[in-house]
């Protein structure tokens, strides 16, 4: 068995258990975990193309496979990398519309698809001594047709990357940009294995220099893998106003009228203003505010006191002072208090860095965090990890 081969199969089984792991991290939201996965799926396919290539075995059938899933590896690594810094993880069904060219693909292969293992050697014989072939076959993308597709794709698609990552950096804090600012060399890199993947295509080396093409997949692979582990998680499942309304009373109308009754503005002149807010009415709008608190709404980081109170049906003064009255604090307590907690439970029950607990959480930076779990717990948040290790 040549170099290459056991390589191409150690990182085939490195694939494998990246895959594993993808499906079992909580480090990204599911619709990150799936399209990396999927991702995974084409380098696989293609990698064990090139293997039995190397060793001189029937490769026809799997070119079938293979085809189609490796010409969807860059879209499916886009769509990661998009759910992964995005604000969304629900499946949308525009994402669709990227996988018209892999399914046009796989159209243009079904006359090849449909040969048997005969047929297919016969028209790589054809093509390779240049006879004239059936025209449904000379359709058929063969290898350096298939080169040009990816080659494109892949530059297309690290570019539509590119972009989503700029947007990102251009909306969060220093903290974020010195982590984001680690991806660039990794695009780089990918940029470069897709561009020498093009100038194959260009030059129409032979087969003899297939092992470029393997060298190229493999650094691929361990790039795309390292990005998956290292990436900040941006992107988190948010609270929906559809969940908001499940989780509340379908009692708003009502609720407001209360409110304002029992609420009127207060005169800016009077100084001696007292809120005529009821202590049940109070009471019942702490209620429904940790209704959704436990449904996750602190993890907004854009979470602010007047979106909030739209969500209560409350105005802003209203809510600020129901939660002064009610908490012993403001609500920049009561969302802190929440989110320290939570990263709490992150740091002794899962193997998250510190600043995907912080995205996590709701907080746009690393600084801040430290900032606000120090002054709550007196420690950082690697000591109070290591603090409540067991031993």
């Amino acid at each position: 068995m040549q170099l290459m081969t056991i390589l191409l199969l150690i990182s085939v089984g490195m694939s494998f258990f990246m895959m594993g792991y993808a499906a079992t991290t909580p480090h990204q939201n599911a619709k990150a975990r799936l399209c990396f996965s999927l991702m995974l799926v084409g380098l696989i396919s293609l990698m064990i193309e090139l293997a039995i290539f190397e060793e001189g075995g029937s490769f026809l059938y799997i070119i079938s496979i293979s085809g189609p899933l490796s010409v969807s590896v860059p879209i499916f690594f886009y769509l990661y990398f998009k759910a992964s810094v995005g604000l969304s993880d629900e499946f949308q069904w525009r994402n669709a519309r990227h996988l018209i060219i892999p399914f046009i693909y796989l159209a243009i292969m079904m006359p090849y698809n449909l040969l048997d293992e005969a047929g297919k050697s016969h028209f790589f014989s054809q093509v390779y001594a240049k006879e004239v072939i059936s025209w449904p076959l000379s359709m058929t993308p063969i290898r350096f047709s298939r080169l040009l597709i990816i080659s494109s794709l892949g530059l297309f698609y690290l570019y539509l990357s590119w972009r989503e990552l700029h947007v990102e950096l251009n909306n969060k804090k220093q903290d974020v940009l010195r982590e984001m600012n680690k991806l660039k060399g990794a695009f780089l890199g990918i940029s470069l294995s897709f561009i020498v993947i093009f100038l194959f295509f260009l030059f129409r080396l032979p087969h003899q220099f297939t092992w470029m093409i393997s060298s190229i997949l493999l650094v691929i692979t361990a790039i795309s893998c390292m990005i998956f582990y290292y990436l900040p998680v941006l992107g988190k499942k948010l609270i929906s106003d559809a969940d908001l309304h499940q989780l509340l009373p379908q009692k708003e109308q009502e609720f407001q009228r209360e409110v304002d009754q029992a609420s009127p503005e207060p005169d800016p002149l009077d100084k001696q203003y007292r809120s005529s807010v009821t202590t049940d009415l109070a009471k019942e709008v702490i209620h429904h505010l940790n209704i959704l608190m436990q449904g996750g709404i602190y993890k907004d980081s854009t979470l602010s006191l007047g979106k909030l109170a739209s969500q209560l049906k409350l105005s802003t003064h209203h809510l600020s002072q129901i939660i002064n009255q009610q908490t012993q604090g403001n609500y920049f307590d009561l969302i802190n208090q929440y989110r320290i907690k939570d990263a709490q439970h992150l740091l002794l029950n899962t193997n998250m860095s510190i600043i995907d607990i912080a995205y996590e959480v709701g907080y746009n930076s690393k600084s801040s965090f430290y900032t606000e779990f120090k002054r709550r717990t007196q420690m950082t948040p690697n000591q109070f990890k290591k603090s409540n290790k067991e031993p």
